[in-house]
């Protein structure tokens, strides 16, 4: 609420909804943030053009870090012009829009008074919102613009409409189709999302939000969607107490670092693993998970209930697989982040060290959730999960997995037992993989040693194509990559070895930053080669790392990405036109024992002899 005004609780929500008793009326904020929740984020309301002429877009809006960055590269007197390229829902056409405010000095709050133009002007800069739009008879005009430089252009549009730009006036970038192409896909490539592009005479600085995290600015739009003022005129309405929206908005309110953490934290675990939504999406999904899609007839109707239903039905852990803890929400399973997740396969995985205590009828040390609200609705699922007690309409099983659920988006787990996280991830080092972000972190000593240890043995093991129980002890630490079958099924005690080094003495592991187009960073282990294979680096992010973790606790039926396997096999390659410069002309076999050590024998031929050596 804007204090200036002096209003009450009472006049504000009047002023809101004047035609509303105030004892029926309905937060207008909850009617907007519905708007964008049609399946997909196909809703017009959650297309930019209806959003920046909507006046609560303003309370969610999130200036984006690049509006400034593209403004400066405009305004200079040698700026280039700018491709500003992404995947549909990534905010291109808002960003655009950021940008003319800039030029224009509005207030970035400030919504538009009709829906921008396709082309919108001012004194120094063009910006076209989306090249799909355009005219197309109208194109040698704008390219011949562009060459002149008499006005910066911002130019908005996704990959296919570029590159068919580019390849239809191929003459008039002096160029052939197929390097204009490949010029144009490598610049959209570029892992840090921004890149230089040359056509023809034409400069351009690009920037493709596809290949950018937007996790951040997510989260501050998850975080305005809460700010209290969005939700202070709930607190004048008779049905506060039992509305499940505002049930779920104070839950959220008053465990909110916490929510939002292990919220953010799952995304994390999609995004690695190679899922990135985009803000739409996010939008879309994070507005669900506040009002799970009740209007004002949805929450009377509940209220009318009798007996009332679960209020968990309701609230945010379970609204975030799309489901009401029983059965989907059939809206909500169209999203793509409800998809998503459910191919993650949360909560799969129990935490058997400590996680049966919650199923136990008589616990020495009972679980209990911490959160005042909703401690006796956890007891009752646990209590029904553990057959206790009995609910209609609900499986144990299902029981379970709300409680599982409630432990993991509000428990505050001690130190010693937060490995239940990432069990229930599915991700046993995006924890530290989190840690490892903070400032001025670097691996430890024994980290480092631990790491290195179980990155070695699944390493042997890629390249041996044989399976090595851990904790099995060599009589060194050499990595030999040798001539396999690749088939774990098939023992294969001997084999001929095409590589080998010093694992100990001739790699090292550091963390290293890398960062994006509007300077954020992050770390990564990246295993680094010395001595003989010096100047070789594999970086080892979170799916190889817990590929790693979970060979090391014996889940033999995991299996590793292709993406990695076709990494791996490149450094395989890699190392041994490394050592092949030190090889001699001796063949060298390495047998594997018993105790699942290798031993080794050479193999040279003297005149007319055979000669043998082992290396015990």
């Amino acid at each position: 609420m804007n204090t200036n005004n002096s209003l009450s609780h009472g006049q504000e929500l009047a002023r809101l909804c004047p035609n509303s008793d105030l004892g029926n009326a309905f937060n207008p904020f909850v009617s907007y943030l519905n708007t964008l929740q049609r399946s997909g984020g196909g809703n017009e309301n959650a297309l930019a053009e209806s959003q920046v002429c909507n006046a609560q877009f303003t309370s969610i809006h999130v200036a984006h870090p690049l509006a400034n960055i593209i403004y400066d590269e405009l305004k200079k007197q040698d700026g280039r012009h700018v491709l500003l390229t992404g995947h549909a829902g990534d905010g291109k056409s808002t960003l655009a829009i950021e940008v003319y405010k800039l030029f224009r000095k509005w207030d970035s709050d400030r919504p538009l008074d009709v829906p921008p133009q396709p082309r919108e002007d001012t004194d120094s800069v063009s910006i076209i919102k989306d090249l799909s739009e355009r005219d197309r008879s109208e194109d040698a005009s704008l390219l011949q613009e562009l060459t002149e430089w008499e006005h910066r252009f911002l130019l908005v549009s996704n990959t296919g409409t570029l590159l068919d730009l580019a390849k239809q006036h191929a003459d008039f970038f002096g160029d052939t189709e197929v390097d204009l192409e490949s010029r144009v896909l490598t610049a959209i490539s570029i892992e840090s999302g921004e890149a230089d592009l040359l056509l023809g005479d034409i400069e351009f600085r690009v920037f493709n939000l596809a290949r950018m995290d937007n996790m951040r600015l997510a989260r501050r739009v998850f975080e305005k969607m809460l700010s209290p003022e969005r939700w202070a005129v709930c607190q004048t309405l008779k049905c506060r107490e039992t509305c499940p929206i505002y049930i779920n908005v104070n839950l959220l309110q008053s465990n909110q670092e916490r929510a939002t953490d292990r919220i953010f934290l799952a995304y994390h675990r999609m995004y690695e693993y190679g899922t990135r939504l985009t803000m739409r999406q996010f939008t879309e999904h994070l507005a669900y998970l506040i009002t799970s899609g009740l209007d004002l007839q949805d929450t009377r109707n509940i209220q009318k209930q009798n007996p009332p239903p679960l209020i968990a039905e309701y609230l945010f852990f379970n609204r975030f697989f799309g489901d009401n803890g029983c059965a989907p929400d059939g809206t909500a399973s169209e999203m793509k982040a409800v998809q998503e997740i459910e191919k993650q396969k949360f909560g799969e995985r129990p935490c058997p060290s400590w996680e049966h205590k919650l199923w136990l009828r008589n616990c020495a040390e009972p679980v209990n959730l911490g959160v005042d609200s909703l401690n006796a609705e956890f007891e009752k699922l646990r209590r029904h999960g553990a057959q206790e007690l009995q609910f209609v309409g609900m499986t144990p099983d299902q029981a379970r997995e709300q409680v599982r659920r409630m432990l993991y988006f509000l428990a505050d787990f001690p130190s010693e037992k937060q490995g239940y996280l990432g069990q229930y991830l599915n991700s046993p080092t995006l924890l530290a993989w989190t840690r490892w972000q903070h400032d001025g972190v670097q691996l430890d000593f024994q980290e480092k040693n631990t790491l290195k240890r179980k990155i070695y043995h699944v390493l042997q093991e890629h390249f041996t194509g044989v399976r090595l129980p851990e904790g099995s002890t060599q009589n060194d630490c050499r990595l030999y990559v040798t001539m396999s079958r690749r088939r774990s099924e098939v023992r294969q005690s001997a084999q001929v070895v095409l590589a080998e080094f010093d694992w100990v003495n001739s790699t090292l592991l550091k963390l290293e930053a890398t960062g994006s187009a509007i300077e954020e960073y992050r770390k990564d282990i990246v295993l680094h080669g010395k001595d003989r294979i010096d100047g070789l680096r594999l970086p080892l992010k979170v799916p190889f790392l817990d590929y790693v973790m979970m060979r090391h606790f014996g889940e033999l039926g995991e299996v590793l990405e292709a993406s990695y396997l076709e990494r791996l096999d490149c450094f395989k390659a890699q190392i041994q036109k490394k050592t092949s410069a030190h090889d001699d002309e001796r063949i060298m076999l390495v047998r594997l024992k018993t105790d699942h050590t290798f031993r080794r024998q050479r193999f040279a031929v003297n005149g007319n002899y055979l000669e043998v050596t082992d290396d015990l």
